[in-house]
């Protein structure tokens, strides 16, 4: 049998790594009850062929998770948003592990989504603050209908090529910085940490 050959994000092919995605896929059901990693894989198997993008097979994970929600088995839109968790983090960070806020922020400045004023409000030292604020693992918790909702409408993307620049936890966070950058500069991370965690929650 012919191996699969995934296009990767930058235009490289590699071998499909069954185990890879099996990882991918028992994160995604880990902890919560009545889900089936094995099932997730099962209805996903059927769409894969040679040359297929590593988007692509985030995306069928993605729909055969959201395929299974049914009223018998609900916990499913944990695992479809998990898994639209992972594939927004692979394609804001190049990797499962965020980014310092300050990295993405430049980054987004540098392609024009952000506007730089930002870096001459906060100094390098509330930015790396910034990073003990957020919590990421927040966005673990929201459900396939809540991250379709956030990649679909209010994420800073391209609109053309659908490359998104960041994550539901980091907009949450930036808005809090930009409603309180003006505040008194000895009180106005207090206010960021209690609006980011009111909205964020």
């Amino acid at each position: 049998m012919t191996q699969i050959q995934v296009t990767k994000r930058d235009g490289t092919g590699e071998d499909l790594d069954l185990e890879k995605m099996h990882k991918v896929v028992f994160y995604a059901c880990q902890n919560i009850t009545g889900v089936s990693a094995s099932e997730v894989e099962i209805k996903s198997h059927l769409s894969f062929y040679s040359g297929i993008t590593s988007t692509e097979i985030q995306e069928t994970l993605i729909k055969s998770a959201a395929d299974l929600i049914s009223e018998e088995t609900p916990n499913y839109q944990w695992v479809a948003g998990r898994l639209i968790n992972y594939h927004l983090r692979k394609m804001v960070y190049d990797a499962f592990k965020p980014l310092p806020i300050i990295n993405i922020v430049k980054n987004n400045i540098e392609l024009g989504f952000y506007d730089a004023e930002i870096l001459d409000l906060y100094s390098d030292e509330e930015f790396t603050q910034f990073d003990t604020i957020v919590k990421h693992e927040r966005d673990e918790e929201m459900t396939y209908a809540a991250m379709e909702q956030w990649r679909g409408k209010y994420l800073v993307k391209n609109r053309v090529t659908n490359t998104i620049y960041e994550t539901p936890q980091v907009a949450y966070l930036l808005i809090a910085a930009t409603l309180f950058a003006k505040y008194p500069k000895d009180t106005r991370m207090q206010y960021v940490k209690d609006y980011y965690d009111a909205i964020s929650t």
